[in-house]
């Protein structure tokens, strides 16, 4: 499953969607490239105390991966334990959420 994000054709930084500005130039000029959807944990947090909307599903792990082409997310882990330097790959996008596992 592929992760597209945006950049900007002026200074060339990246954004999950949804931007129509770029927050660092204040161009328009982004365009939509498409990542694999494949990277590594560079760092994680587990949740055991949730709000009340995600109480159902703690504890969680939310975790900031390294996709392969050079950018960094926060997403959730599917399943399992994370780990420093797992590798993960995008399992679903639910309500502007990205989940590997």
């Amino acid at each position: 499953m592929n992760i597209n994000l945006l950049f900007c054709d002026t200074c060339s930084t990246a954004y999950l969607p949804p931007k129509y500005v770029c927050p660092n130039c204040y161009k328009v000029d982004l365009i939509e490239k498409k990542m694999s959807g494949k990277g590594t944990i560079y760092s994680y947090t587990t949740i055991y105390s949730a709000p009340e909307k995600f109480s159902f599903d703690d504890p969680y792990h939310i975790i900031l991966v390294d996709l392969a082409e050079g950018h960094r997310i926060t997403a959730r882990l599917a399943v399992g334990e994370p780990s420093i330097e797992q590798k993960v790959e995008l399992h679903k996008i639910e309500d502007s959420v990205y989940w590997f596992s």
